[in-house]
């Protein structure tokens, strides 16, 4: 197998557009507001507060952080006026207990006001760095807008993007979770402003400007490039399936089935930074497996430089991309000591050759990548080097993962032995009225599961039979997963995202070698029949809820539940599908061997 897996059959093609028109579709479907604040003010040390001047009685305001301040959060002091010289507080975001403040948030505040009431002046905390925002309205207490003037210019910025106000925020026209973090970020770079949040390194934050770029500062634009990175990772799952099981069936079963995941769903409709990691591991993979498998010596040089790109983009993304590069060079080397050992001296002295490039491919490459990344982050701090930030920088992200801060026992945390058969969800997103609305991060147990077992099994096997396809599957996970049984800090189901695409090659592994009796193959197919439609009702039953849209939170448990039942259901059916193939193995074995004796015997 060399080079064929590029080849695609007309049935390969129409599959594959049709996958992902209607995953786009679906991925992009009501994903967020593309009408928000574009402007803002930003009220750092020594520039005025915004003043407004109104006709009435203020009894509320709406109001759009822009980003925020060093506190990772936003806090706003609102003062109101008679007169304009005597001033009394109406509102401080620390005597507001229902929530905290965040960017790129909607909120709609009450105001501690009286009927003379006619200025209000907005503010930062003192303890604060900085106040920006991009908007606020006035409204008197029957709900009614209130016409203000602005009474400096930076007051005016936020009054110039009326038809955008929303008195309250949702998924849709807000961020949510912890969108308000990387987005916001992302802006910062982009305007040079102080940058509030950085805890990973910037690649990811780079990719969520491109979007924004395109499509404004809005929901629609800070989310626009995960769902993008979500659908290239179907057709980069295809063809590196292809690579690996030689057969468009099972490349094609593992692209289903990362389509119908549910965290991949999910995932990749949030502003944060894992679609992209998910997406570079997967193709730093994709294109080493491929270096393998090449017979053409510049095509090889070629994949094992991409394959070093991404690693480069992956780490560059999150310091987690390292754990994936662990399992990388232990596919390269183990592919190199063999070639080494058994190989001609043509061979040998091609790999040697290949092994000093690779140098550069996995070291040169990805600390370049990772260093340039760091050029807009570090002009968000001009009185200092690029260096002095860059070293900072990587200081204060070990700090903040091995510090106290991670270690906050979030209740949406989880251990990892939780994610195995997703245990317990990441609630996103929760929306009281009008209609119940629940969003949360979670998982198809009986995929997860059943992947799992596949994974193992293709790891065992293929070190059994010396399949490089089983290896990398199994590299590919475990590389990853053992990491996090030693991490200590706060961890969550979304950390297991990485991983999901190898749990669907695995599931296509164990299905491409199990079953394989005359007497058991039947039964497979059945088997994944149910397993595919079982896959594909989860997912339009769990859809609600991976989604945002209206449903009882006793409908939730009870679909929880449905999903659990079919993971035991279809977990003691493999089971017994493996012991019925089995049992046929053995038997036609003791039969050859019966078979044997008895020719021995006439002979």
């Amino acid at each position: 197998m060399t080079e064929k897996f590029y080849h695609l059959s007309k049935k390969e093609i129409i599959f594959l557009v049709a996958v992902i028109l209607i995953y786009s579709v679906v991925g992009y479907w009501n994903l967020g507001s593309r009408v928000e604040p574009q402007t803002y003010y930003d009220m750092e040390e020594g520039t005025p507060a915004a003043e407004f001047e109104l006709q009435k009685q203020p009894a509320s305001i709406a109001l759009y952080p822009t980003v925020n301040d060093s506190s990772k959060y936003v806090g706003i002091q609102i003062l109101c006026s008679d007169d304009g010289v005597n001033w009394k507080q109406a509102f401080d975001t620390r005597d507001d207990d229902t929530d905290y403040t965040a960017a790129m948030i909607w909120y709609h505040y009450p105001l501690n006001t009286d009927e003379n009431t006619r200025y209000i002046k907005v503010k930062k905390l003192d303890t604060a760095n900085r106040l920006v925002l991009s908007e606020v309205a006035f409204f008197d207490k029957n709900g009614n807008r209130l016409a203000a003037t602005p009474l400096n210019e930076g007051s005016a910025r936020l009054l110039d993007e009326p038809e955008t106000v929303r008195t309250t925020s949702d998924r849709l026209n807000s961020a949510y979770f912890d969108e308000s973090y990387f987005p916001a970020s992302a802006l910062e770079m982009q305007d040079g402003l102080s940058v509030a949040e950085m805890d990973h390194p910037p690649v990811g934050r780079l990719i969520i400007g491109l979007g924004m770029d395109l499509f404004g500062r809005t929901p629609f634009g800070f989310r626009f490039m995960q769902v993008l990175f979500g659908i290239a990772m179907l057709p980069l799952i295809y063809f590196f399936g292809k690579a690996l099981f030689k057969s468009p069936l099972w490349s094609g079963i593992a692209t289903l089935l990362l389509a119908f995941d549910f965290l991949h769903y999910t995932q990749t409709r949030i502003g944060t930074l894992d679609a992209f990691l998910v997406f570079f591991i997967l193709a730093m993979y994709a294109f080493l497996y491929f270096f393998h498998i090449s017979t053409s010596r510049p095509a090889r040089y070629v994949f094992l430089l991409l394959s070093g790109i991404f690693t480069g983009l992956a780490i560059g993304t999150k310091w987690s991309g390292c754990y994936a590069a662990l399992g990388l060079a232990v596919l390269y080397f183990y592919w190199l000591i063999r070639d080494m050992v058994k190989g001609d001296k043509g061979v040998r002295r091609q790999r040697l050759g290949e092994s000093f490039f690779c140098c550069l491919a996995f070291i040169v490459v990805p600390v370049t990548i990772y260093t340039l990344s760091y050029i807009p982050y570090a002009g968000t701090i001009p009185d200092k080097g690029f260096f002095e930030v860059f070293f900072g920088h990587q200081q204060q992200m070990f700090g903040y993962h091995t510090g106290a801060s991670t270690h906050y026992h979030h209740p949406y945390s989880s251990k990892w032995y939780t994610w195995l058969l997703a245990l317990k969800p990441v609630f996103y997103y929760y929306q009281k009225a009008p209609e119940t609305i629940y969003l949360y991060a979670t998982g198809n147990p009986m995929v997860w599961g059943i992947g799992l077992f596949g994974t193992a099994f293709a790891l065992v096997h293929g070190i059994w039979k010396r399949h490089s396809a089983g290896i990398v599957i199994g590299v590919g996970y475990f590389s990853q997963m053992i990491p996090w049984l030693f991490i200590t800090r706060d961890t969550f189901l979304y950390h297991y995202f990485p991983m999901i695409p190898f749990l669907m090659l695995g599931v296509a592994y164990l299905f491409k070698y199990m079953g394989c009796t005359p007497q058991a193959k039947p039964w497979k197919k059945a088997y994944i029949g149910l397993f595919m439609a079982f896959t594909v009702f989860s997912f339009i039953c769990a859809f609600p809820f991976i989604y945002g849209s209206p449903m009882k939170w006793e409908t939730v448990l009870f679909m929880r539940q449905l999903f659990m039942v079919f993971a035991g259901v279809m977990g003691g059916a493999l089971l017994l599908l493996m012991g019925y193939d089995v049992y046929h193995l053995r038997r036609k074995k003791k039969e050859s061997a019966l078979l044997d004796e008895n020719n021995g015997d006439m002979l």
